[in-house]
């Protein structure tokens, strides 16, 4: 039987850590018996809501749903941040507990670059916050990524795609680290470059390019 007295929200951002998030969401919702809502805050210019970002909201919100919970996308407007859509959601929905990983990323900026914090625990009141560490890669990346694995990322219909053969001249070999909790193929696909080592970001079997 649900446990009307808590309700979990997990916010996830733009990056390789989101699955993680929802399914520490997920299981603390189960241990509580506490219905689970999965947040994304999106930013206010569409055209800062790129293929890469599609792909991953593609991914959160089937996991969610299949966690059986539900997941929200809310827009910042009229000058407000996201520690104020955070807050707006989970009062809504009578939050009780809240869980956000700590990253910097892109629209996330301001989690590392201000008081995200400071501001979101003066919005939610009592509700719990939970900050689940996250690390940036190449640092510590067997904690976040599986074992990685040789593979080629192979030049089809103009895009690249993660292969365990190469194929065709254009072909870029190098090792692939799969993210930990994840049936997708997404994470991180180490290579050569003119003798440095480069990591690219890989989006359900995709090279997902920087548009930064």
């Amino acid at each position: 039987m649900e446990n009307q007295q808590e309700s979990i929200l997990v916010c996830v951002h733009y990056g390789p850590h989101g699955q993680r998030l929802i399914q520490r969401g997920s299981r603390l919702a189960q241990l509580l018996g506490a219905p689970l809502r999965v947040l994304t805050v999106a930013p206010a210019k569409r055209e800062e809501y790129n293929l890469e970002k599609e792909r991953y909201v593609a991914g959160w919100r089937k996991q969610t749903e299949e966690c059986g919970g539900e997941f929200l996308v809310r827009a910042c407007s009229g000058g407000s941040k996201a520690p104020d859509v955070i807050a707006e959601a989970a009062k809504e929905f009578g939050v009780t507990q809240i869980v956000i990983g700590r990253a910097i990323q892109s629209f996330w900026h301001e989690i590392a670059h201000g008081d995200f914090v400071d501001e979101l625990l003066e919005r939610i009141g009592a509700t719990d916050l939970h900050i689940v560490a996250v690390q940036r890669y190449p640092e510590l990346l067997e904690e976040t990524h599986e074992k990685g694995f040789p593979a080629y990322l192979v030049l089809r219909k103009g895009r690249y795609t993660l292969s365990r053969e190469a194929s065709g001249d254009d072909a870029i070999p190098g090792i692939f680290f799969r993210e930990l909790d994840t049936d997708f193929d997404s994470g991180l696909f180490k290579t050569n470059r003119n003798g440095q080592a480069e990591y690219l970001k890989i989006v359900q079997g995709e090279w997902i390019k920087s548009q930064s």
